[in-house]
């Protein structure tokens, strides 16, 4: 597809969420984004560090992470057999996610931890909102969830990107749910918050989870538009290799073992990752290779 194709594309995308009455779930996204994005470059030119509870990678990351879902939960609206308040819950869900990153945007501007913070008063408010708000987001999405099995007629491996991506979602809530439980254990012990065991990283399996919701369709759009043999298949090996890389972060986590600190199950979990999505890779590059040569003629 060309450049003007694309952006033909998009347009159509922005027309269909418009017309279901997405207009706040559309500027949510850009405020979103536009936070994320104005974080990561004051990040860059202070030189501040990458690491700990109230360094600016937090409101640069959630406000990226909450614009890239706010724009993919309406963009999955657009999908789905509508329903009568379909505009109403997807707005609801991007003025949410707003409203949490806002209170971890003012939290690390306090120059004080968003997250497993109830030193103060105020501290505590903020925390407690945003849970409130996540779980609220994580019913709409389970709920949202389990609708796509009753997509508009689309394209089989968009339909299995959707599904996939979403039932990925709605366990990375579910997964961060119980980060915060075990964290919070962690603080009653003595111990520190973001780690399980020795070293586990507490967040890694909601981390690998979170984004499958845009990886996914990604994909299968490019697939599509590559015309690549088995596209279906192409998704299916893909969303393999997500489920694999998740049960090898699972596995680091409960171990108390770093990101890339594997054991023998560990890495034959890893490896399986690498293995899939390489194959899977390859079939995806061949495709564009194949599509500019055939141009080049």
């Amino acid at each position: 597809m060309n450049k003007e194709g694309r952006r033909s594309l998009l347009l159509s995308h922005y027309m269909a969420m418009v017309a279901m009455g997405l207009k706040t779930s559309l500027w949510v996204t850009a405020v979103l984004l536009t936070s994320g994005l104005i974080h990561l470059v004051l990040l860059v030119i202070l030189g501040t560090s990458w690491d700990g509870p109230v360094s600016l990678r937090k409101p640069a990351l959630f406000g990226i992470s909450g614009g890239l879902t706010t724009w993919s939960i309406a963009w999955l609206m657009t999908q789905l057999k509508p329903r009568k308040y379909d505009s109403v819950l997807s707005n609801l869900l991007a003025v949410g996610l707003l409203v949490e990153v806002a209170l971890i945007t003012v939290q690390c501007w306090r120059g004080v931890p968003s997250h497993f913070n109830h030193s103060t008063n105020l501290d505590a408010i903020f925390e407690f909102t945003m849970l409130g708000l996540i779980l609220a987001a994580t019913v709409a999405i389970v709920y949202l969830t389990f609708r796509t099995r009753q997509l508009q007629a689309i394209e089989p491996s968009m339909a299995l990107a959707i599904q996939g991506g979403m039932w990925l979602l709605a366990l990375s809530c579910g997964l961060g749910f119980l980060t915060t439980a075990l964290g919070e254990l962690n603080m009653a012990l003595g111990r520190r918050y973001e780690l399980w065991g020795r070293a586990g990283v507490l967040k890694f399996p909601h981390g690998v989870a979170l984004h499958a919701i845009q990886f996914l369709p990604l994909v299968a759009w490019i697939a599509l538009r590559l015309k690549v043999k088995n596209p279906y298949q192409l998704v299916q090996a893909f969303l393999s290799a997500q489920l694999f890389f998740l049960l090898y972060a699972c596995w680091q986590t409960s171990q108390g073992r770093a990101r890339f600190d594997w054991d023998a199950i560990g890495g034959i979990l890893l490896g399986i990752t690498v293995v899939i999505g390489s194959f899977a890779t390859a079939a995806l590059t061949k495709g564009w290779l194949v599509v500019t040569f055939a141009k080049s003629k």
